[in-house]
């Protein structure tokens, strides 16, 4: 009996793995800014799940940057009151078992790569873009190495002045995009604000594409519903001529599934 977690910024995914070889239940709960009630939360949900069996191990997700060590959450804008909190030793405490975590983004690029739009793709960059923006590298279906997490929704994308630099995560994400235009993004109904989303959109998979590499981009997240898809391709392709040819832009076919699925591809395969 394997758990598998995707805690997001807003909402946190539970799975139960019997074998560890397909899903077979789920269930999504609040993700709290208090971090002992998500714990909490994550205990009871783990418990009715496993139906009083023992779960042998755990894969969680969890959002970054983390520690070196893979414990703890050092930096996520969007859950402040989990900086440097023991995830790890709590999980292992409450559950009685033994837990990876990994970076969220990093394992719903994985499960993308393995069971879903990036299956025939060798170089697979995954972003997702909801609350906030996180990405990944996956190669041969397997996870990039880095020293921290990566973290593509950091990178710089406008400077206004010297005192104020928007990243991408600014710009594009559920809570940059509250913070811009003062309401949440899915009331946000302007096109010429979607416009401009995509076109910022674009400008961070130019940076990618410079940076990794990849066959293809794959894209997750609430927030890629609402973009205007042929506008961000157009842009992409007018402002990126480093290549003669272009990675191919494609949206997530797991959703929000996208982490469960990368957890148990990491768990089918090892991955240290």
């Amino acid at each position: 009996m394997f758990l598998l977690l995707d805690i997001g910024g807003t909402k946190t995914r539970i799975a139960i793995s019997h074998k560890g070889d397909k899903i077979n239940a789920t269930k999504i709960i609040s993700t709290a800014q208090n971090f002992k009630e998500t714990i909490t939360n994550i205990y009871e949900c783990a418990k009715e799940l496993a139906n009083g069996k023992k779960i042998t191990s755990a894969v969680i997700g969890a959002p970054g940057p983390h520690n070196r060590q893979k414990t703890k959450i050092t930096g996520a804008p969007n859950l402040p009151e989990w900086h440097n909190q023991p995830l790890k030793k709590e999980l292992e405490h409450i559950l009685e078992t033994t837990v990876r975590i990994e970076n969220d983004a990093d394992l719903a690029g994985l499960g993308e790569a393995v069971f879903g739009a990036g299956q025939k793709h060798n170089i697979v960059a995954y972003l997702t873009i909801s609350t906030g923006v996180g990405g990944t590298r996956i190669i041969n279906q397997q996870l990039d190495q880095g020293i921290y997490s990566f973290e593509p929704g950091h990178q710089i994308i406008t400077i206004n002045n010297p005192n104020k630099q928007l990243t991408l995560e600014n710009c594009v994400s559920g809570a940059g995009l509250e913070k811009l235009y003062g309401k949440p993004a899915e009331e946000i109904t302007d096109p010429d604000v979607w416009k401009k989303t995509a076109q910022l959109l674009a400008i961070g998979l130019h940076n990618v594409t410079v940076h990794w590499s990849p066959h293809c981009i794959i894209l997750g997240g609430s927030i890629t519903k609402s973009l205007p898809f042929d506008i961000l391709q157009t842009h992409f392709q007018q402002i990126s001529s480093t290549f003669s040819e272009l990675p191919v832009i494609k949206l997530s076919d797991l959703d929000d599934k996208a982490g469960l699925y990368g957890a148990l591809a990491y768990l089918n395969n090892k991955q240290n």
